[in-house]
């Protein structure tokens, strides 16, 4: 009950944030013009930040520095002065974005992709238990860049990554990832995740939820081929999702999972809070024929905040 009880005060902050800003908050803002490797971690702002006002934390937001990124390394800043601006912000603990049965909270430590890539300034930071729906994934890749076809935009979810500048797609057209407001939620309010729990992994806990890290940390995408960890089995998952290492790791860490029987909490636009059971139908991703070229279940459908279907909440 408390878990869901702080789902719903993220939804209720993310409404309140859409009020006064007319967009919903980024997942992540990225600061560049390039699809390239150096440039992919340049991260500014997050979601757990921009909502911190409307969650009755002013003081800590007013620590946050804009002109650098929440990791502070060097390549993320606008210039050299800037390193390490936000680490202070970075490294408070957050209780309300913790889930008390979350075994993994209140504990510090580096994310596992943090130590994955250079770029990242490596320090602790706090575990949390609640990740913002980035959009749906189809299987192999990710659907806001990496090999991304531009009409897979239409899996976007509601906080995702926001591109300041034109991204080139593997199909070659250009397109901007841009702020979404409510008025571009066409499935629905009531139709659509927003908030959702990935609680830490026993066998891997580098590869739980951070409020202040990066976006691969906190931004969670659905992914059909491993949307959800049955009974929060991380091996279970790694094991039968499909895909080979590291991509397993990749899609399993993006994957809702709680350590509550039978399922995890969603929060929806409209303020509700719905109980997802583990065996909801996830589908089977990009199928690259027909007409939608993709099966991405029920539970992909929630995840999507344009993609055609009013799907409810079974």
């Amino acid at each position: 009950m408390e878990c869901s009880n702080k789902m719903r005060q993220l939804a209720i902050a993310t409404q309140n944030y859409a009020d006064v800003n007319k967009v919903l908050p980024a997942g992540a803002v990225m600061r560049n013009t390039s699809n390239s490797t150096a440039c992919l971690w340049r991260w500014f702002s997050m979601w757990g930040v921009s909502l911190l006002p409307f969650l009755e934390q002013e003081n800590a937001f007013s620590m946050y520095f804009g002109a650098a990124s929440l990791e502070n390394a060097t390549k993320g800043a606008v210039n050299a002065s800037n390193q390490g601006r936000n680490r202070e912000l970075a490294q408070l603990r957050m209780t309300i974005y913790e889930c008390p049965s979350d075994p993994g909270i209140g504990q510090q430590m580096k994310p596992s992709t943090d130590d994955g890539h250079s770029s990242y300034t490596k320090f602790d930071i706090w575990t949390s238990s609640y990740r913002a729906v980035g959009g749906t994934n189809t299987g192999g890749t990710w659907w806001w860049d990496d090999n991304g076809a531009s009409n897979r935009q239409i899996l976007r979810g509601a906080v995702h990554t926001v591109h300041l500048g034109t991204v080139t797609g593997a199909d070659g057209a250009k397109y901007s990832l841009h702020f979404d407001s409510l008025a571009s939620v066409t499935d629905g309010t009531s139709n659509t995740a927003i908030f959702t729990e990935h609680h830490q992994p026993r066998e891997m806990p580098g590869r739980g939820t951070f409020w202040s890290g990066v976006a691969a940390n906190h931004i969670y995408t659905c992914s059909p081929k491993a949307a959800t960890l049955y009974s929060h089995n991380w091996t279970l998952c790694i094991n039968t999702c499909g895909l080979s290492s590291p991509q397993s790791t990749y899609f399993c860490g993006r994957s809702a999972g709680a350590y509550h029987a039978n399922g995890h909490n969603a929060a929806f636009l409209d303020g509700s809070v719905h109980f997802i059971s583990q065996t909801i139908n996830v589908g089977t991703g990009w199928k690259g024929s027909g007409n939608p070229p993709y099966d991405i279940g029920v539970w992909g459908r929630l995840c999507a905040i344009a993609d055609g279907e009013t799907t409810q909440v079974p």
